[in-house]
């Protein structure tokens, strides 16, 4: 919540020791950079309220001692990438309100997610198709599936 703008330099993968980049409620735009995947000290990742274009960068796999992992609120498009599935440790994940496309992954069932508590998973408010995994689909929320399918 500090106005910044711009982009998120590359160079943000030589922050090995960091262990949360909260980056919320600015004006940041540009795609997530795939360097943030050598952040592997990352407990928590907020970049949600931004501007973010582009994909997940299937390199935010390599953070498995994630336990919080927020990209709401931005306009980031694709699939969610299948190596979400690594993060184990995961138990709060929310990607509501962007415009995430194609199929979950079912590897998402392997993260440690009370899929039925609200405070620790969102997903609803973007266009994924189902069939949805087993574990998430009575908790996908509303999505727009006018291109599905």
């Amino acid at each position: 919540s500090n106005q910044l703008t711009g982009s998120i330099p590359p160079e943000i993968g030589n922050l090995t020791n960091l262990s949360e980049l909260l980056l919320y409620n600015n004006q940041l735009t540009g795609t997530i950079p795939p360097e943030i995947g050598n952040l592997t000290n990352l407990n928590k990742l907020n970049l949600g309220y931004n501007q973010f274009t582009g994909s997940i960068p299937p390199e935010i796999g390599n953070l498995t001692n994630l336990i919080d992992l927020k990209l709401r609120s931005n306009q980031l498009t694709g699939s969610i990438p299948p190596e979400i599935g690594n993060l184990t440790n995961l138990e709060r994940l929310w990607l509501y309100t962007n415009g995430l496309t194609g199929e979950i992954p079912e590897s998402i069932c392997n993260l440690n997610v009370n899929w039925s508590d609200p405070n620790d998973f969102r997903i609803y408010n973007n266009q994924l198709c189902p069939p949805y995994p087993s574990c998430i689909e009575d908790y996908v929320g509303e999505q727009d599936t006018s291109d599905c399918p």
